[in-house]
C-alpha cells in the first residue's frame, strides 16, 4: 500500500503523530489523538493504516477510500453516498449520534442567520415534497411554485444550487416578476461565484444570501459568515481541517492548497486526514462575532480545478469569467481529458462555431494557462445537469 507521507515535524503523543496544523490547537490535537487511538485499536482498516502513525498519519485519498470502502464501512449500513458524477461514488455510514451532531451544527448556523424561515427547496429530489420541486423542472414552473407556496403556506425563502439560482434570476429580471416575498436565498452543492451573487442581489433585492460548503462524507465543513460574507467559518467543533501545499506542508494564510479533513466523531466509517479533493485558503474573518477559523477562499473540487502542464492545479475561476464574457455565450462546460487535451462544450446564440468564436475561446485558454492546449470545441443546444441535479462548469479527469 502506497502512502502519501506528511513531511513536517510533528508532536507525538501516545505513539500517534499530530499534524503540524493542530500543534497550537489543544482541542483539535486532543480530538485528533482520540479518534486515531480509537481507530488504531477498534477499526480493522485503521489497525493496518495507522501502524506507522508515529512517523506520520498517512493522507487518505479518494482512491484509498474507494479501494477500501467496504473495510471502512466495517459492516455498518450506508447512510449516504457521494454523487459519483465523475466516477464511482464513495459510501459512508453515520451513527445516530453523528447524525444528531450534524443537526446541531446546522441549527447553530441557522441561529447565526437570525433564525429559521419557511423555505422551498429547488434541488435534486428523490421523491415529491410539498415544499420542494425537482431541479429539472422548467424555470417558469419553479417561479409559479414559489408564488403558490407563498400564498398557501407563507414560504419566504429558497434553497437551491447556484446554477439554478442564476436561471431563476435571469427570468425574474427579464420578466420583471415580483419576488419581494423571498427574504432569504440559500446556495448549496456547487461553487458559488461573484457573478451569481450579483444576479441574486439584483433579482431578490430584499433577500439575505447564505451559502455552505459541505460534502456527503463530512456534512457541513464551512458556512458563509453572515456578518462578513467574504469568509466561510469552519465547523471546527466536529472536524479537524488542514490546508496543505504540494509538499504536504501547511499553507500560509491566503495560500491556496488542498483541504485535508478529519471527522472527529464518525466511528462507523472514520475518515482521518481525508484529502477530499477540494481547494481552499485560510483567512482571518474580521467579524469578531463567530469564534471559529475562517476560509478566505473556497475554490471547490479539484475535479473542477484544471491541471497545468507544469503539474499544478489551476482554479477555473479566471477561465470561467473569460468564457462567460464572450458575447452571445449562454452556457459552457470545460472537460479536461488529458494534460493538454480539452473538450469545450458551448451553448451560444450563433449555434454554429464561427472562426471568431473559436478565436475567442482559444484566447481565453491562452490567457488562463500561458499556452494553448488542444481544444475540441463542440456546440450544443443545452448542457445537461449531472444525475444528482447539479451542474459542473468544469470537470478535470486527469
Amino acid at each position: 500500500m502506497k502512502h502519501n507521507r506528511y513531511a513536517l515535524d510533528s508532536a507525538t503523543m501516545e505513539g500517534i503523530a499530530v499534524p503540524a496544523t493542530f500543534i497550537n490547537q489543544p482541542r483539535a490535537q486532543r480530538m485528533f489523538l482520540d479518534i486515531c487511538a480509537w481507530a488504531a485499536r477498534e477499526h480493522p482498516f485503521y489497525r493496518q493504516w495507522l501502524s506507522k502513525a508515529a512517523q506520520a498519519v498517512p493522507l487518505l485519498t479518494r482512491i484509498d477510500v474507494l479501494d477500501n470502502n467496504e473495510k471502512l464501512l466495517n459492516g455498518h449500513p450506508v447512510t449516504a453516498r457521494t454523487s459519483g458524477s465523475t466516477g464511482v461514488p464513495v459510501e459512508i455510514s453515520w451513527s445516530q449520534s453523528r447524525i444528531e451532531l450534524e443537526g446541531l451544527a446546522q441549527e447553530r448556523f441557522i441561529g447565526w442567520l437570525g433564525g429559521r424561515m419557511n423555505p422551498v427547496q429547488l434541488i435534486h429530489l428523490a421523491q415529491t415534497m410539498r415544499n420542494g420541486m425537482h431541479i429539472n423542472r422548467a424555470v417558469a414552473d419553479q417561479i409559479a411554485f414559489l408564488h403558490e407556496r407563498h400564498i398557501e403556506s407563507g414560504i419566504n425563502a429558497i434553497t437551491t444550487y447556484p446554477s439554478n439560482a442564476e436561471r431563476l434570476c435571469h427570468a425574474v429580471i427579464e420578466r420583471q416578476i415580483d419576488v419581494s416575498f423571498i427574504k432569504r436565498v440559500g446556495l448549496i452543492g456547487e461553487v458559488f461565484d461573484s457573478h451569481q451573487e450579483a444576479l441574486i442581489r439584483d433579482a431578490f433585492s430584499g433577500a439575505q444570501i447564505w451559502s455552505t460548503y459541505s460534502s456527503q462524507e463530512l456534512g457541513l465543513i464551512a458556512v458563509r459568515c453572515p456578518y462578513n460574507p467574504s469568509y466561510h467559518h469552519v465547523m471546527a467543533g466536529k472536524l479537524g481541517v488542514e490546508i496543505l501545499n504540494q509538499a504536504n506542508e501547511p499553507c500560509s494564510q491566503g495560500e491556496v492548497g488542498r483541504l485535508v479533513i478529519t471527522d472527529f466523531y464518525n466511528r462507523n466509517s472514520p475518515l482521518i486526514r481525508y484529502d477530499i479533493g477540494d481547494l481552499a485558503a485560510w483567512g482571518s474573518c474580521p467579524c469578531g462575532k463567530i469564534d471559529l477559523p475562517a476560509l478566505a477562499t473556497v475554490l471547490g473540487k479539484v475535479r473542477g480545478a484544471l491541471l497545468h502542464k507544469n503539474g499544478e492545479r489551476v482554479p477555473f475561476t479566471q477561465l470561467s469569467e473569460s468564457l462567460r464574457d464572450i458575447p452571445g455565450m449562454r452556457q459552457y462546460q470545460v472537460l479536461q481529458r488529458g494534460l493538454c487535451d480539452f473538450l469545450v462544450r458551448l451553448v451560444h446564440s450563433d449555434q454554429q462555431l464561427s472562426t471568431a468564436l473559436q478565436a475567442q475561446v482559444e484566447s481565453a485558454f491562452l490567457n488562463h494557462f500561458g499556452y494553448l492546449p488542444r481544444l475540441v470545441i463542440q456546440m450544443e443546444p443545452i448542457i445537461e445537469r449531472e444525475a444528482n441535479g447539479k451542474f459542473y462548469a468544469s470537470i478535470c479527469k486527469v
